[in-house]
């Protein structure tokens, strides 16, 4: 199986597609032997992951529809995966996938083109929260649910324990600039033996740090992976987003919040039902917050077994084994 996979990334939209796309790209690969190629519209990235697949990257202002058909010719493509965020999906998307089903392509969606599911094969939703719209005969299936999501996680978690680490994530581009004011908000929350650990995107601006910082400031760039720093943390404060929910995977108790407006709410709303993170209205509130968790053991203990017991990493096998069944038939 030839497959060619889609995506976005950049300054403004981050790294959560192209993540999500390495790991369906290692799945299908691991899985149904599929030889992955990328394509991915944005500002070029380096990432050690990404070397695993042949890959190209396609300037902003260039026509996506014109490379993807060029990329399906040229990687012989049967199957099409598309990771576009929303703002930036081309107007006649439909033309493109009109033309992979009359060629025999299978072309499937990660989350979104919900409104083209009649000219896709496939919808794969990697949340736990989706209200699907009405039905038509011959629509693509849509999948979701906490088995779906696509994490980049490389170890086990492990049982949480006490102590001062606490890891702030902004986001791959730190689109709101947290990154001006949120290391002096906990600069004054915390004690002197809090150890922060700041990570920088690869498209965001640097931290700026308090004049005069009462405790270890650590700022990590350039990294192709959180697996140790989330291992490592005893807590973390997070925008919503990717990165989330490798903590709840990690059993990390989290403080998490949305910069973006009111879009994440009827998520949020059901991750605070849930109980496995708290969630905080902006940066200001989701520091007094992650002082409240940091003083009270039984709280964090609590999160942490909670959002073990509900994450799993499994998503990008249960996408192979959909696509698996595509080509059954």
């Amino acid at each position: 199986m030839n497959a060619l996979i889609v995506c976005h990334a950049g300054a403004g939209l981050g790294l959560g597609h192209l993540t999500r796309s390495l790991v369906v790209a290692r799945a299908i690969h691991q899985q149904l032997g599929a030889k992955v190629h990328l394509l991915i519209q944005g500002d070029p990235v380096q990432r050690a992951d990404l070397d695993e697949f042949e890959h190209h990257f396609l300037g902003g202002e260039e026509d996506l529809l014109h490379a993807i058909r060029q990329q399906v010719r040229h990687a012989d493509a049967q199957v099409v995966i598309l990771d576009l965020h929303p703002r930036l999906v081309p107007s006649d998307i439909g033309g493109l996938l009109e033309e992979l089903r009359q060629g025999s392509c299978k072309a499937i969606s990660i989350d979104g083109l919900v409104n083209h599911r009649s000219k896709l094969d496939l919808v794969f939703i990697p949340s736990f929260h989706f209200s699907p719209p009405a039905g038509s005969i011959g629509a693509a299936p849509i999948l979701f649910g906490w088995d779906s999501f696509l994490l980049n996680v490389k170890r086990a978690p492990i049982e949480w324990k006490l102590g001062g680490q606490v890891l702030a994530l902004t986001g791959g581009s730190d689109a709101t600039g947290l990154g001006k004011t949120l290391p002096t908000l906990l600069n004054e929350a915390f004690a002197d033996d809090t150890e922060l650990h700041w990570i920088t995107g690869p498209y965001a601006q640097q931290p700026v740090w308090p004049a005069f910082p009462r405790f270890s400031m650590v700022n990590h760039q350039s990294l192709s992976g959180l697996d140790d720093l989330m291992v490592e943390a005893n807590y973390a404060v997070t925008v919503y987003g990717v990165s989330f929910f490798e903590l709840l995977y990690y059993g990390v108790p989290t403080v998490v919040f949305s910069p973006y407006g009111g879009k994440d709410d009827a998520e949020l709303a059901v991750i605070a039902k849930e109980g496995v993170a708290l969630v905080a209205k902006d940066e200001i509130d989701a520091v007094g917050k992650l002082k409240e968790l940091m003083e009270d053991h039984q709280l964090a203990a609590s999160l942490s077994q909670r959002a073990r017991q509900r994450m799993s990493a499994k998503g990008g096998q249960k996408l192979a084994h959909a696509i698996a069944m595509l080509f059954a038939y």
